[in-house]
């Protein structure tokens, strides 16, 4: 009798450990997919400031406000 009480106690205790393990794998997708969106969100923001910062190093260098090597060192940074 004691010793179906401790596999009772024991199953439902491995019950609750594989439960959170389940909450645990379900948060860690739902987060993993919430940065996803955010990495492509800001890359997408990083490649745009980046086309519009090299558009106005080319008007600047075009315009005669920068030198050639002025504006080498500007494309390097971007």
């Amino acid at each position: 009798m004691i010793a179906l009480f401790v596999y009772i106690i024991v199953t439902l205790i491995l019950s609750f450990i594989f439960y959170l393990a389940v909450l645990g794998i379900n948060r860690g997708l739902i987060a993993k997919n919430e940065n996803s969106k955010k990495k492509i969100f800001i890359k997408k923001n990083l490649s745009d400031n980046t086309v519009k910062e090299l558009t106005n190093l080319n008007k600047q260098r075009d315009d005669g406000n920068l030198s050639k090597k002025e504006f080498k060192s500007g494309k390097k940074k971007y």
